[in-house]
């Protein structure tokens, strides 16, 4: 357990500083990716940035072409599911790329840094790590994606009530947004733990790391792991919102 900054941290919402700041650093290096990208265009010669760029939008238009009902909710959906894929992507490497934390044995209870959970984490708190290795931000993300899937089923609100007739699509809505977030905290959440572990291993002879070739491996593993996570939480995205389109004709 670790002890994160927070701002509010005795109210009923507190709000841990840390993944709000790792939130605002992935969003600011998708936007400087792209409009890098978008600064180096040229039809005739393009570069690796932009042909790197057109793959993925290609991608996840395949993606949303395989979810979607109708070629008009797949151009609507697409700016979401590419904005989202980068998201995430770059979300989930932040914390297998480097973690950050300093040891305090000092609390600061205005920022919700106590005796207590200090001791409970020896002394760490946590000042960069993958914002989505939290469930919160997991699951407002899924809040998210769930309140779209609806506001598109709600255009034909007779349709919309129609679905619910059968009670095992109530339970659906429950363990849908749920399953969603918690799929992508848990696996960001166990890597990043793991690699903790694997970091506290001795070093031999104080010059021997035994727990190296461990790291390598894992490493590799959870940034496939952190990639493919990536993928799903936006295919499930494009999938729910497609679900709830009861109004449009399907083109499959």
């Amino acid at each position: 357990m670790s002890a994160f900054p927070m701002l509010f941290p005795n109210s009923a919402f507190p709000i841990n500083l840390t993944t709000i700041a790792m939130m605002i650093l992935a969003g600011l290096v998708v936007i400087i990716f792209l409009r890098v990208a978008a600064s180096r265009l040229s039809v005739r010669e393009p570069g690796k940035m932009q042909n790197l760029v057109e793959w993925i939008i290609e991608f996840t238009a395949n993606m949303a072409k395989d979810t979607m009902p109708s070629q008009r909710l797949v151009q609507w959906v697409l700016p979401l599911a590419f904005t989202m894929l980068l998201f995430l992507f770059v979300s989930n490497w932040l914390g297998v790329i480097a973690t950050v934390s300093i040891n305090t044995n000092h609390p600061i209870p205005w920022l919700g840094i106590t005796a207590q959970k200090l001791a409970q984490a020896h002394g760490e708190v946590p000042l960069y790590d993958s914002p989505t290795a939290n469930m919160s931000m997991t699951l407002g993300m899924a809040f998210m994606v769930w309140v779209i899937s609806h506001f598109q089923g709600l255009k034909t609100p007779r349709k919309w009530l129609r679905h619910y007739k059968n009670p095992m699509f109530i339970i659906e809505e429950i363990t849908n947004p749920l399953t969603h977030g918690m799929r992508l905290y848990g696996n960001i959440f166990a890597g990043e733990a793991l690699i903790g572990v694997i970091l506290s291993i001795p070093i031999l002879y104080h010059v021997i790391p035994i727990g190296l070739p461990l790291l390598l491996v894992w490493l590799f593993y959870s940034a496939f792991v952190s990639s493919i996570q990536a993928y799903v939480f936006t295919i499930l995205m494009t999938l729910y919102i497609g679900h709830k389109s009861y109004g449009e004709q399907t083109d499959h």
